[in-house]
């Protein structure tokens, strides 16, 4: 064993022997100041005529079968009914709950479907002789159409002149517009 580590074990032993000496002489105090007191029960004289009367009048107290059954009111309500601050709603029946909801569909009609917008890109477009022909793009994906042609099956080609491209939305029959920007597009003869 080297030093520091016989130093460490000679000063956990001395706080240990202090610590008993200290419990020693606390507990010689605690056993001089203690009072010990006993109680002897205070025995009385009772007749066995006594105890039959004693008998019968807690037989008579603690009689169950007189005291019956108990009864719940039925306007108590639950026991364990959540409480709020709102106000109750007033029960409704089925049929009016039908003739609420017929209300609300009469009310407010659904809106009115609309063409998703237009994603094409305009690429350019060629003339020949008497047809143009038109170069779109959209997510990466090229087409080319004349007036009158489809694209996708979803959209028609109607007409094109220097500044818009009309089309036609064909599940819903609604005509859109593709506005065309002249500096990136050209046109091919």
């Amino acid at each position: 064993m080297d030093q520091a580590e016989k130093k460490r074990k000679l000063m956990i032993g001395g706080a240990l022997l202090a610590t008993l000496v200290a419990v020693m002489l606390v507990e010689e105090e605690e056993t001089s100041t203690d009072i010990v007191e006993t109680v002897q029960p205070v025995k009385t004289a009772s007749t066995s005529r006594d105890r039959a009367k004693n008998q019968e009048s807690s037989a008579e107290l603690l009689d169950v079968g007189k005291l019956g059954q108990r009864k719940f009111n039925p306007l108590a309500g639950e026991l364990f009914v959540s409480t709020t601050w709102a106000p109750k709603q007033p029960p409704v029946s089925f049929e009016q709950q039908a003739a609420l909801a017929e209300q609300i569909k009469k009310a407010t009609p659904p809106p009115a479907p609309t063409a998703p917008p237009l994603q094409f890109k305009y690429s350019g477009k060629a003339v020949t002789d008497d047809e143009t022909w038109v170069f779109l793009s959209q997510s990466g994906e090229n087409f080319i159409t004349k007036i009158g042609g489809k694209i996708n099956d979803k959209y028609r080609l109607d007409s094109i002149n220097d500044s818009t491209i009309a089309v036609t939305y064909l599940p819903l029959n609604i005509k859109q517009t593709l506005t065309i920007n002249n500096k990136i597009a050209g046109t091919f003869r």
